[in-house]
Parts: structure tokens; sequence; C-alpha cells
């Protein structure tokens, strides 16, 4: 229960989906998105930011979304994933970047979709991806 009394999205096993995002318009959409599926969201505008949420968030992150469409600190990322118990990791970005799949690919993203899909089926793919808390 928060301060309120009302339920958080962990107390029913939605959890917290952090989202690397720099785009205001679709962080909104994607907020409405989380929001419905009754996941807390929390969003950040740079790697650093976005691994540092996932790991404050702790064992009730429940997906981790990374938005490829800006730079993103691979390394960073694969360290990341190279960690036990993690939050898994959904990314997307444009079908025609090659050589961003094969960074994402190797960084140990979990799911890679095009833009298009992502915009299509959020809500199907973050229900498909994250995990219970």
């Amino acid at each position: 229960m928060d301060e309120t009394g009302g339920k958080k999205a962990t107390d029913a096993g939605a959890g917290v989906v952090v989202v690397l995002n720099r785009d205001l318009m679709f962080g909104s959409q994607i907020r409405a998105v989380l929001r419905a599926l009754g996941h807390e969201a929390r969003f950040a505008r740079d790697t650093s930011g976005f691994l540092a949420a996932l790991r404050e968030a702790g064992e009730s992150a429940s997906l981790g979304v990374v938005d490829m469409n800006g730079t993103v600190d691979w390394a960073a990322i694969a360290e990341f994933t190279g960690e036990t118990g993690r939050a898994p990791l959904l990314g997307f970005g444009p079908h025609v970047d090659v050589e961003g799949r094969k960074a994402a690919k190797r960084a140990g993203i979990d799911r890679i979709v095009s833009n298009g899909d992502f915009h299509r089926d959020a809500a199907t793919l973050v229900t498909r991806y994250a995990r219970r808390v």
C-alpha cells in the first residue's frame, strides 16, 4: 500500500517498468499503456540513469524497455545483462538499423522489435516479456 492507502503497482504483481526514452510525446503513450496494465512507469533519458533505476527498483523491476532510436551505451547494458536476478530487457528501434540490432543482441537484450511493432503492440509485448514480481 502507498501512503494514501491505495495499492501500488507492485502490490498487484505488475511491478516497475523502467523505460530508456527521450521522446516526451511517445513517453506519455508508453506511460499510459503501462498504467493501464497496472505497472509503475519510471523513465530515464540516458543509459546510466536507466540502469540505476532498474537496480534501484531491484526485485520489483518487472521489465526494462530500451528505445534504440537514440544513443545507447551497449557496454553498460552488457554489464547489466550479466547480473543475476535482473529484469528482462525489451528493445525497440528502426528495422533498418542492422548494426544497432546486432549491438543490442551482443549486449544481451532479451527481445528486439521494430518501432512499428512496438507502437502497434506495446501492451502485448510488455505483458509477454515482463516478469511477475
